[in-house]
């Protein structure tokens, strides 16, 4: 199996400058493809190793075996041992489906994958071609973020930081060519560092909220663990006195302050005393200020908490009921506002409902863009 040493050079993601120049080795190239509606016959084995030899047979792999498996009723599996790697094929003949999976190293992998992905295209129907992946492996490193079809995105060219799991939730830091050092929180891009310092989500978030117009004594932040909002709102609104961040993982916080640069921010706030870090669930954290007589004596809320959740086993359940609501009204003074988040318009519905619920009649929808989160997101804004 061979190895090449590509000559190109690459500048270390996240480094500052072009002085430390690195050399990684190629290890060849992956291509994965996926098939439905295919009319060929699925089930064939005879016909699909004639069709898959003739395949391979225009790019220069050796077969050194196949190994097969048949499925019953229907179903097979296909392996070829290759002198440069393996390929394989897995169908439903049921639901005329396969998934193809073609792993080649050597200096002419790229040129092969693409003649084998337009031969097999041509067996199966390109039509029936519903994906298609063409990663580089070795130096050209891949991270796909996010679950949500209109969400999700492959990162180029990124650099492993940190990874750790937390009683909540899996947390990654990356470094990459195009958006900087990134926070992601169960595979979703929740911060960026190149748009820190423009970032439309946190403004919208925050601009009906909070003003240069009057005093804040007290802005409450529920979740907003990566900390943007909050510093955000301390640097540009010297009219606030006090920013409290309630988040459930306090692990959030630690990694921000210390892969992030606006951890500096977040320690010189905190030594100051306008900004208080609280780690516990929000709802609770709500519940608390209310018994301690803090009832209309906050100036603003915003939740930045995860997607909307209906299903009452998500920890984020208890920041989408009539009752959290219910607390922020309670909480809030007269004329003042909170914000929050709701994935996708198809929740409004049911967002307005339990808002009303809770006791608040003015709720209006603004629609954030937001890149390093994977497109729009609607804002909820609230007016007590």
């Amino acid at each position: 199996m061979d190895i090449v040493v590509e000559s190109k050079s690459l500048l270390p993601v996240g480094s500052n400058n072009g002085d430390n120049l690195m050399t990684y080795p190629s290890l060849g190239n992956h291509l994965i493809l996926d098939f439905y509606g295919v009319e060929v016959d699925l089930n064939d084995l005879e016909l699909l190793d004639c069709k898959l030899r003739e395949v391979l047979s225009y790019t220069s792999v050796t077969i050194e075996s196949m190994t097969y498996k048949k499925f019953y009723p229907q179903g097979v599996t296909l392996l070829y041992l290759l002198s440069e790697s393996h390929f394989s094929i897995h169908t439903w003949p049921e639901i005329k489906a396969c998934a193809i999976d073609f792993y080649h190293c050597g200096p002419r992998s790229s040129n092969n994958l693409s003649i084998a992905e337009e031969k097999l295209c041509d067996f199966l129907g390109w039509k029936n071609c519903t994906s298609t992946l063409l990663l580089s492996r070795g130096f050209y490193s891949s991270y796909l973020t996010n679950s949500f079809v209109d969400k999700s995105e492959i990162l180029r060219n990124v650099r492993f930081v940190h990874r750790e799991k937390t009683p909540f939730q899996e947390i990654r830091v990356y470094d990459t060519l195009s958006m900087g050092r990134i926070l992601v929180l169960d595979g979703a891009v929740q911060i960026s560092s190149k748009s820190l310092a423009n970032d439309n989500y946190t403004r919208d978030m925050t601009r009906f909220v909070v003003n240069n117009d009057r005093v804040y004594e007290h802005i409450v932040i529920i979740g907003g663990g990566d900390m943007v909002i909050a510093t955000y709102l301390l640097e540009h609104y010297p009219n606030i006195h006090k920013v409290t961040v309630c988040e459930i993982d306090e692990r959030v916080v630690s990694v921000t302050r210390e892969y992030f640069s606006i951890g500096n921010i977040v320690n010189e706030e905190v030594c100051k005393g306008r900004l208080e870090l609280v780690f516990e669930g929000g709802a609770s954290y709500m519940q608390r200020l209310l018994l301690s007589g803090s009832k209309g004596s906050v100036d603003g809320i915003i939740v930045d908490c995860t997607d909307f959740a209906l299903d009452e086993g998500s920890i984020a359940a208890e920041l989408f009921t009539s009752e959290f609501f219910e607390s922020i009204y309670e909480l809030l003074g007269d004329n003042c506002y909170f914000s929050q988040q709701i994935t996708k318009m198809i929740y409004k519905h049911e967002f307005t409902n339990r808002v009303k619920d809770g006791g608040f009649g003015k709720i209006e929808f603004i629609i954030s863009v937001t890149p390093e989160y994977g497109g729009e997101l609607p804002i909820a804004i609230c007016r007590k």
